[in-house]
Order: structure tokens, then sequence, then C-alpha cells
């Protein structure tokens, strides 16, 4: 990787492999500059394979920081929609996360494809008693946890 300027606080980014994937971290306040690409893996790591990611980025506005790839204003947005917020590129070609937050991605990711499987087992419960198939006590708590 090519040596970049850490947004915050102006300090070389250092190559780093941060969460398994090749990244630029930044020793002083401990974010990471991430390319598209190694997000995308990084939230395939943590999803399973049938799940459909949607739409990334949230309530954008422009931020002081600048982009340590183009330099550039980057993009500030709720990831997800979750609340937690996020910089990027404004040429798409990477992301900011301060501290931890790749840790609170690989979460967010992990929870949306629990959400999905509860609401997939319930809809399979609603079309099952639609139908009047009799479902017992048991086979409902084990569908609500997504267990089968």
């Amino acid at each position: 990787m090519s040596q970049l300027t850490c947004p915050v606080d102006r300090s070389q980014l250092i190559d780093s492999k941060a969460s398994g994937e090749e990244s630029s971290k930044c020793d002083l306040c401990g974010g990471l500059w991430l390319t598209t690409a190694v997000l995308e893996s990084l939230e395939d790591n943590a999803a399973s394979d049938d799940m459909v990611k949607g739409q990334r980025q949230y309530g954008k506005h422009v931020v002081d920081h600048t982009c340590p790839h183009c330099n550039e204003q980057m993009i500030r947005f709720r990831y997800r929609g979750y609340n937690l917020e996020i910089e990027a590129c404004p040429n798409d070609e990477g992301f900011w996360l301060d501290k931890s937050e790749d840790r609170k991605i690989r979460d967010v990711m992990k929870q949306r494809g629990s959400n999905l499987g509860r609401a997939a087992s319930a809809e399979r419960s609603w079309h099952s008693a639609r139908r009047g198939e009799k479902v017992g006590i048991f086979q409902r708590v084990k569908q609500l946890f997504g267990i089968h």
C-alpha cells in the first residue's frame, strides 16, 4: 500500500493486517483506512453466504476530514442505517474507521444476519398457520430463535 496520511491527526499511516485484512492504521488515534474491497471482505466474513447486504450509506454529509487516498473532503454516513457513523472517500476508494469501528461493523453484519433469520422463521410460521398447520409450543420457541 502507498503511504497515506491520517485524516484525524495527519500522521503517517502504517500498513496493517487489522481484522485479518490489508489496511493502513494510525498508531496515534487507532483509526483504520480500508479500501472498498477490504470492507466488503470484512462484511462477507461476518455475514451469512445468502444474506443480501443492501444499502451501505444513509444520511450522508461532507465533513472536514480529508481522504487519505485523494485528499478531498470525506463523506460521513450512518453505516447500513445503524447508529454507527463512518467516513468514506468521495471517489469510492475506501473508508475511514475510527478505533474499534471494524469490530462494530462485524457486529452489525452478524446482527443483521440474525435478524433476517428470525424474520424468515416468523414468515414460515405465519404461512404454516394460514394453511391450518398446527405448530406446537416447542416448535414455536425453536422458530423464534431460528433453530430448525
